[in-house]
């Protein structure tokens, strides 16, 4: 497989694990208004990131670092949830992966009551619910993709687990997202002797313009 290609169907598995940014269709319930929750987590934001895996020793090492903007605009409103959509331009370090562009939706479901319920992500139809720990900072946990792990430089994986972190900060005025995952991952090695590290797998942070 060509690398550059090697290293697209990486990240295309990243995104697809982390940010559910792949999109789907809805129909639009005119009638009513768009939540202020879901005015608040709209914009333009800038970021910056980067993912970790293993080398030969098993020593974690930086993989890859991108930059990218994102803007979430064109809200939907249906009666069970309320979403806008999103475009991630990225661009990545050392030129073997070309720039991407990205599309998916982020939202809230809606209760029964019309309060705003759980904030969450959605691809391919699976949904990711982040569990709100404090005013400024969510959580949620994905079991980790096999071939990203393998990507990461783990062969043979047994268990794997991802743990995402965000909090909300107001660093000089500006809206910033501190976004921090831990893996934890059990992999045997050539000899078949089991092995198992948790660590940082990914870290970065986006910045409202």
């Amino acid at each position: 497989m060509h690398y550059r290609h090697l290293d697209s169907l990486f990240f295309v598995i990243i995104l697809i694990c982390l940010f559910g940014l792949f999109p789907t269709a809805y129909s639009q319930d005119k009638n009513q208004a768009v939540p202020e929750a879901l005015l608040n987590i709209m914009g333009t934001f800038t970021g910056v990131w980067t993912s970790y895996g293993i080398d030969n020793n098993g020593q974690v090492i930086t993989k890859v670092t991108w930059t990218d903007t994102i803007k979430l605009e064109n809200p939907v409103v249906q009666k069970d949830r309320a979403f806008a959509h999103s475009t991630d331009n990225m661009y990545f370090e050392g030129g073997h992966i070309p720039p991407m562009k990205v599309e998916g939706t982020e939202g809230f479901f809606i209760n029964e009551d019309g309060s705003i319920g759980e904030h969450y992500f959605e691809t391919y139809g699976q949904i990711y619910r982040l569990n709100k720990l404090g005013e400024n900072c969510w959580a949620y946990a994905a079991a980790a993709n096999p071939q990203e792990m393998a990507m990461l430089g783990f062969p043979n994986v047994t268990h794997s687990q991802h743990i995402l972190v965000k909090e909300i900060t107001d660093e000089e005025g500006v809206e910033t997202h501190r976004i921090t995952r831990v893996t934890t991952v059990s992999w045997k090695d050539t000899e078949a002797k089991k092995h198992w590290l948790q660590y940082v797998s990914l870290q970065g942070f986006h910045k409202k313009l």
